[in-house]
């Protein structure tokens, strides 16, 4: 009986023990389970949480975008600001209203529909309402219908929508400036021929395109904070519309605009009336005809023994040289100019 009952313990400890193992093995299942799936759990949360980063980052950074052309723009408004309120002048008036005015030297109305601009200056009651220029132009389905806006940045040379450049390219409001005829690139013998045909037509996106003379006077003439109207009529002013040379059709000169003042410009050489690029005369053969004339006279006193009173002909007047326009200052107001 008592070898029975030890045969019996050893089952029961066997028993034990397998379902001990059993159970230590499920329990190392249940814990390779738990750590698999929350590897992956973390993975997925990692690659949710690394998403949303990148995603915040994303929007973070259009958000510097946004604030940084914000401020920009700000900054742009308050440069005008301050160069308009630094130049306020307060009338008052009989009924007792104040009347602000400012001291712009000149006013700008576009005409969309005659395609021409005309400038102002002040009457003696301090109005804008003495035409002294009138410029030819090209609008487009962008330009303001109506309103009046101020001037603000001012750049010698501006990458245009279309990556063409402009000349002397005013800030008007938003992506709406004055400048030139475009340019393919950034040289003043890459104009946009076909482009500056189209002057006094409906023809660019938004802007207004001018003639180089026409553009640049204003970049040099009116302040940041000069106002521009923009209206609709058939009169296309108190001056008139001016024209524009149509140039298609000079192969060897067309790249340029007949209207830039620069010394390189080979308009400046062309001669009309014989359809042919000439020289100017130089200094040097004046110089040699004078020579010769004196030459000439010293012979004749010496053959004839008589005293001849000499007129000295000055021979520079044959040199032709390049006037400004009247309406041309000849300061550029650097400060304003980025």
């Amino acid at each position: 009986m008592g070898q029975g009952k030890k045969i019996s313990n050893k089952e029961k400890k066997r028993i034990v023990i397998a379902l001990f193992s059993v159970v230590i093995l499920i329990i190392l299942m249940l814990i390779t389970a738990v750590i698999f799936f929350s590897q992956n759990g973390m993975n997925e949360e990692n690659n949710n949480i690394l998403y949303y980063n990148e995603n915040k980052e994303k929007e973070e950074n259009n958000m510097l975008v946004v604030n940084l052309a914000d401020k920009n723009e700000t900054n742009e408004n308050n440069e005008v600001n301050n160069t308009v309120n630094n130049t306020v002048d307060t009338n008052t008036t009989t009924d007792n209203k104040t009347e602000i005015s400012y001291e712009m030297p000149y006013y700008i109305k576009v005409n969309n529909q005659a395609n021409t601009v005309t400038v102002y200056k002040k009457d003696s009651k301090g109005k804008y309402t003495v035409p002294i220029k009138a410029m030819i132009c090209s609008i487009g389905d962008a330009t303001p219908e109506s309103g009046v806006y101020k001037m603000s940045i001012r750049y010698t040379w501006r990458l245009l929508q279309g990556n063409v450049y402009g000349q002397y390219a005013c800030k008007i409001t938003g992506n709406i400036l004055f400048h030139s005829v475009p340019y393919t690139k950034q040289d003043k013998s890459a104009l946009e021929w076909w482009e500056y045909d189209k002057l006094g037509t409906k023809a660019s996106l938004g802007c207004i395109r001018l003639k180089v003379e026409d553009a640049k006077w204003i970049y040099e003439n009116c302040k940041s904070g000069t106002q521009v109207e923009f209206y609709y009529s058939s009169n296309p002013g108190p001056l008139g519309k001016p024209t524009a040379k149509k140039i298609s059709s000079y192969e060897n000169l067309r790249n340029w605009d007949p209207t830039d003042p620069d010394p390189n410009n080979p308009w400046k050489n062309y001669d009309e009336s014989n359809k042919t690029e000439t020289s100017k005369p130089s200094t040097n053969q004046s110089d040699t005809n004078q020579s010769n004339k004196n030459e000439n006279t010293n012979q004749l006193n010496a053959n004839t023994n008589q005293t001849v009173e000499q007129n000295v002909v000055d021979t520079s007047t044959n040199v032709t040289t390049e006037s400004k326009p009247k309406n041309e200052l000849n300061s550029v107001e650097n400060n304003n100019i980025v």
